[in-house]
């Protein structure tokens, strides 16, 4: 029986994704290879609308104010409404706040545009999420979450060389062409995913689960905690990692060379790793990976040249690739069917949280004890994020087993 279990699940892995994923993950390319106005958003408000740095600051944290919602409201919205709704309709929005973002006039205006892109910009993201884990059996989850973080990835990887070019034939282009993208999307989901997949009602004493079902769910809650220190962690490579090698004598430029190889090794091996990955257990691939991404970052405390920094990027972007896709597989085995848009939104929070503190964690020791110990707390917080998923793996399997699918037989 053992080994009849172990055959049908290395076929499902092995199963071909269904048109619903295929659809998704071909959406989320076209999305995010058009998204041009986050990275230079800063350089629009300072150069073209002659902002100072501090009130560019002020529309950045305006954005980021109305992000913190954004998730929650895609994932109330994905189990109320429904997935494909709500995704077309997140869509729809972040392209009307973006044309309303690149047409506001005055500090007012654009920091109110700034934050219903902001709210409406990943609106989509808990409903994409949650119809993969709809159509899919738990053991194809985490294949095709990593297939869409590579996509993510080449994506922006994409928009990153071409916005720059666009940026100087007008700014006006990077907002037309990140709407455009948008609502690209959007008809990309209308025309190939024709209605939502079916759902499992709420069985059970209570009433249906949501937003307070997760709150008082321990072993959740314990995952979300574990990755906003992991997030904290892995944050220090935008925030400490170029000062640190500026202070070893490496320009922005050598720093831009490290941040590019972060991007081309998960374009190049992400499609062959998550065949590889999809066969190991999610909870323990994802503890190994964690310690992987925490020893890389270590070894940066010992890197004093280029080539030694972008041998150190390559090693934790291993450990990122080996982890891409797990976290969002896991949420889903822990959510009841019901709920599973909402269990992802909030999911979704921790990394804003951690981008809220990362800033407040990373450059402050930096100042005070230098790169070396800010690379030893990164192993420490990534090494206690693996240990404890590690420990959750058993409340992750039992749950997982007792959750229905709403993936065909």
């Amino acid at each position: 029986m053992v080994l009849a279990d172990s055959i049908a699940a290395v076929r499902t892995r092995r199963a071909p994704l269904p048109r619903e994923v295929r659809v998704l993950i071909v959406g989320t390319l076209v999305n995010r290879a058009g998204t041009f106005v986050q990275p230079f958003l800063v350089l629009y408000l300072t150069i073209e609308r002659g902002f100072s740095a501090s009130q560019a600051g002020l529309v950045v944290a305006a954005a980021g104010l109305g992000g913190m919602f954004s998730q929650l409201l895609g994932g109330w919205c994905s189990d109320h409404v429904g997935r494909r709704p709500t995704l077309v309709a997140g869509l729809v929005l972040s392209a009307t706040a973006l044309v309303c973002l690149g047409l506001a006039r005055g500090t007012v205006a654009i920091m109110v545009a700034a934050a219903f892109e902001g709210l409406f910009g990943d609106m989509y993201r808990p409903a994409s999420q949650a119809l993969i884990a709809d159509v899919l059996p738990p053991e194809q989850r985490p294949y095709a979450f990593a297939l869409t973080f590579w996509a993510v990835n080449l994506g922006f990887s994409i928009a990153a060389v071409s916005a720059g070019f666009v940026a100087e034939h007008g700014y006006w282009i990077l907002f037309a062409v990140d709407a455009f993208t948008s609502l690209l999307y959007a008809v990309v989901v209308l025309v190939g995913i024709r209605r939502d997949p079916p759902r499992v009602a709420h069985e059970g004493d209570g009433g249906a689960p949501g937003f307070v079902t997760a709150l008082r769910d321990a072993t959740f809650m314990m995952l979300v905690g574990l990755t906003v220190l992991q997030a904290i962690a892995y944050f220090q490579c935008f925030l400490v990692l170029p000062l640190a090698m500026v202070e070893v004598g490496l320009g922005p430029s050598v720093y831009g060379v490290v941040a590019a190889t972060n991007g081309i090794v998960i374009v190049l091996l992400q499609p062959l790793a998550a065949r590889i990955t999809a066969r190991y257990d999610p909870s323990r691939l994802l503890s190994a990976s964690l310690l992987l991404c925490g020893v890389g970052f270590w070894l940066m405390s010992f890197a004093t040249t280029a080539a030694a920094f972008i041998a150190c990027t390559i090693v934790w972007t291993l450990g990122e690739i080996g982890s891409a896709g797990l976290l969002p597989a896991i949420v889903s085995d822990l959510a009841a069917p019901a709920a599973r848009g909402r269990y992802l939104g909030l999911f979704g929070t921790s990394f804003g949280m951690a981008a809220f503190l990362a800033p407040l964690v990373g450059p402050p020791l930096y100042q005070a004890a230098g790169a070396s110990w800010v690379w030893v707390m990164s192993l420490v917080l990534f090494a206690v994020a693996a240990s404890g998923n590690l420990a959750l793996r058993g409340a992750v399997l039992r749950r997982r087993a007792a959750n229905p699918s709403l993936a065909p037989a």
